[in-house]
Parts: C-alpha cells; structure tokens; sequence
C-alpha cells in the first residue's frame, strides 16, 4: 500500500522571518508615497508653469503675425508707405490682447524694423527713420516683442519657484518677419509712347504717357522711337535692380506668370530684367486663358473673364461706321510706329478701330482736381455725343452706344480692378530707347492698364488702354517668413 507523506510544518522562526519581510516593504511604500506624491505634484505643477508660458508665446506670436504681415502690405517703395506701415502696424498690435485676453498689447514703434530681404539684407535690419532713405528697396518688416514693455512677454510662475526662487518668472518673446512676395503686373513690357505722365489735347482729353484712354492698339507693333517693334520679356523672378539671366529658354517657367498675370518680385522700381522681344507665339495661348481657353494655364490661378465676348469688327455695332483694323491705324513712314490716336491729322472716321469697348476718354481737368490719383469710380469722362469733339477730325460716329461700356453692358464689372477683370493686363511702360544689349535693364515709368478686346495670336495682342495703375493698388501678397 502506498506509504503516506506529510508535509513538514515550517519552522516558527522562519514564519516569523516571512511575515517581518512584508511589513517592511509595506513601511516602505509608505514612507515612499510621500515623496512619490511631491514629485508628481512638482512635475504637475511646472506643466502648468511651463503650458502658461506657451501659451504667453503663442498670444504675442499672433500679435506679431498680424503686424508684421499688415505692415508688409503697406510698403509700395515710397517714404509714404513705411510711414503707413508703422501706423497700421501699431494699430493692428493694439487691438491684440494677452494674458488669456486680460490685457491688451502697448505698442512702440521701436518693435518694428525693416529691411531689404527677409534676412534684412546688407543694410541689416532699420528702424523707420533710416529705411526711408532706401524707401525704394524696403519690402519686409519684422516685428519684436522684446522692444515692447517687459509685461508682455512677464510671467508669474506659481509651481517652479519651490525649486529655486530665481524660476520666480519667466520672460518670453515672439518676432515675425513679412515680405510682399510678388506683383500683380505682366512680364510683358513695351514702350511708353511718351515720358510726359499726363497731357491735354486741345479738347481737354487725358493723354497718360502718350496713350489715349477708349483706343485700341497692338502691343506687338508700337515704337516712338523708330520703325521696327519694340517690346520686351520681363524677367519675372530677377530682383529689381540686378541683371538676370535669359528666360527666351525657359517658357515652362514664364508661362505661369502669363497666367496668373503676376512677377515674382515686390517691385519694378530700381529697373527690370528685359530681353527684346517678347515671345509671343508660344505664349499667347497663356494670354487667352482670359477667355476661358485654360489648356495652358491652371483654371483656379487663371480664371476666365466674366465676359468672354470678343469686341472685334464685327462686334463693334455701337460704331456707325465699321473700323479698318482692330486697333488704330498705324502711321505711315517716316513716322515712328505710333498710330492716327497720337498724330489725329492722319485720322479718319474708320482709322480708330473699335472705340470704347471697356473704357472710355477721360477729362484732363478732373485729373487736375485730384492731383494725378484716380477715385475709384474714375475720372469724369465724354459722352459718346462727344465723339466728333473728341476724334476730330476723323470723326468717328458713336450708334445706339450702351449707358455703360460694351463690356459692362454685356456683363462686365463696372469697377476696372485687376482682381475682377482678368482680360486688364497691367503692363509696364519703359522708358526707351533701351540698351541693345542681349539682356539689360530699364527704367519702368509707369504701369499701364490695357483690355484685351480680342483673344491675341501668334504674331498680335489687341487691347485698349484703360489708364495708370499703382504699385500700391497692384502689390501681390505678402506672406510670413519665419
């Protein structure tokens, strides 16, 4: 049978020796806990300290944002502009708050300087004062709490102190650097028929750099100086002032800027890349994009004009008499490639081409009354009854002409703003003649607003003149940049 086994009692004293061990640890643990408990407190405790803190950072760092960029809007490369850009970048800082929005930012004009690039560039970083010496290179501004008062960027720290008074507070700072980083203008470029900005003709119509307001001309085929076309390829990423490198070779770089209708450079001022000869046979299906052919161009960047309508020939039913060409005949030699609108003796009641399809001829003396600055609902302008007054001696004849313009009447907008009208290329006026060389750089006079009336071709671009734009009104967006 099988032999039964016991399973020998522990000895008391080894009992005792187990039941010592675990009151121990359990002493243990609770001498612990204390101090496990401070820690976690500590560490709590300095989360909220150090999260009170970013929180201080991220409010100035809004303020920051928001003056910085509202400032670089406001340079246009004038003396004026940096003014502006101060005061409306104090007034933007003002209306940001602090400390969970219970105290508002006081603002000096120490905070913000400015600069050539966004790293400040050669001159370094200049407070207004000497920037307005170099108005014309000045297109960023960067904006620094730590010129503010100390409360901003002060806070109380409740938690961390336990670990050294010297934590008592924290300081911190934000700063912001913007820039406009592109211009609403055409790489397109062609000479100003005249470097006079305003003029009366004896009928008391505006004449702005030698174009007349309502009268159509071909971009491709105009010189004041001579003979042969004159019109140029802007290089629309080399920095003004500096001479940059061709871009005849580079069409799949220049094509998006036809599109879009912008350069990527804050200013022409201080002179522009040009190359003779714009390139218009591989880029005139880029232009057309404002009729709504978009094969070549992005529709979201290049949208279609509203009204995509072609005043051509046949189209121009508000003139008796139909026009010899889509723009104003061009003078026979000897003159220079100008047309009948700049020497009317040559004119005839066919010679103008279509009149009047978007704008129409403004008073020279409303321009006088307001100091050369367009309002925006635009000068006084004539009544199509003033045609033979205006067009003398050609005479054109205005018939059953809209209360408005052809294209507001066909559904246009009534306001002549580049954003809304995408068929106004803003094109710049050179001063020429301009160096022969391969590649070079000319003085911009102005930028003018030209309608395209029709879509362009391999070898044309039809458009009427519609007056003067700004770089103020035309400057692109500015952006942050750190």
């Amino acid at each position: 049978m099988p032999i039964e086994t016991t399973k020998p009692a522990l000895p008391i004293a080894r009992h005792h020796r187990r039941f010592r061990r675990k009151g121990a640890e359990d002493g243990a643990i609770a001498i612990m806990t204390p101090f496990v408990i401070l820690i976690m407190l500590g560490m709590f405790g300095m989360a909220l300290d150090l999260s009170r803190s970013y929180n201080r950072k991220a409010e100035l760092q809004t303020a920051v944002d928001a003056a910085a960029l509202i400032a670089a809007v406001a340079l246009d490369g004038t003396p004026e502009g940096i003014d502006k850009a101060v005061a409306e970048a104090g007034a933007t800082a003002e209306y940001s708050t602090f400390s969970y929005s219970t105290d508002g930012v006081t603002w000096s004009n120490d905070a913000i300087k400015f600069g050539t690039d966004a790293d400040g560039g050669s001159g370094g970083w200049m407070d207004a004062a000497t920037a307005k010496g170099r108005a014309s290179q000045i297109f960023f501004a960067r904006v620094d709490t730590s010129a503010l008062d100390a409360k901003h960027g002060k806070v109380s720290n409740f938690f961390i102190p336990v670990l050294s008074s010297a934590l008592a507070e924290s300081h911190v700072t934000a700063s912001a650097v913007a820039g406009r980083d592109a211009l609403n203008v055409l790489p397109l470029a062609i000479c100003a028929n005249s470097t006079t900005s305003a003029a009366s003709l004896p009928s008391g119509e505006l004449v702005e750099y030698g174009f007349r307001r309502g009268v159509s001309y071909n971009l491709m085929n105009l010189n004041p100086n001579g003979r042969l076309p004159e019109n140029f390829l802007i290089n629309p990423v080399a920095p003004p002032g500096t001479l940059g490198t061709t871009m005849k070779d580079r069409m799949d770089v220049v094509g998006p800027f036809i599109c879009t209708g912008k350069m990527a450079i804050p200013t022409l001022r201080g002179g522009v890349t040009v190359e003779r000869g714009f390139p218009i046979d591989p880029l005139y299906v880029q232009l057309n994009s404002r009729f709504g052919t978009v094969a070549a161009c992005q529709s979201s960047t290049a949208p279609a004009d509203p009204v995509v309508k072609s005043f051509d020939l046949a189209g121009a039913t508000w003139m008796k008499y139909k026009p010899d060409n889509l723009s104003a005949n061009a003078l026979a030699a000897p003159d220079p490639l100008l047309t009948v609108a700049e020497k009317p003796s040559d004119a005839t009641k066919t010679a103008y081409g279509p009149l009047w399809s978007y704008a129409k001829a403004a008073k020279y003396s409303d321009y006088v009354a307001h100091g050369g600055v367009e309002p925006v609902t635009g000068y006084l302008t004539f009544a199509a009854t003033d045609w033979g007054l205006v067009y003398n001696p050609g005479q054109p004849v205005a018939q059953s002409y809209p209360s408005t313009t052809p294209y507001q009447a066909a559904g246009g907008s009534s306001s002549y703003k580049s954003y809304r009208n995408t068929r106004v290329l803003n094109v710049p006026l050179l001063s020429c003649p301009v160096s022969s060389d391969e590649i070079s750089t000319a003085t911009v006079l102005g930028i003018a607003k030209f309608f395209m009336t029709v879509p362009a071709s391999s070898s044309s671009l039809y458009a009427e003149f519609a007056g003067m734009n700004t770089e103020t009104v035309l400057g692109g967006n500015a952006r942050l940049y750190r």
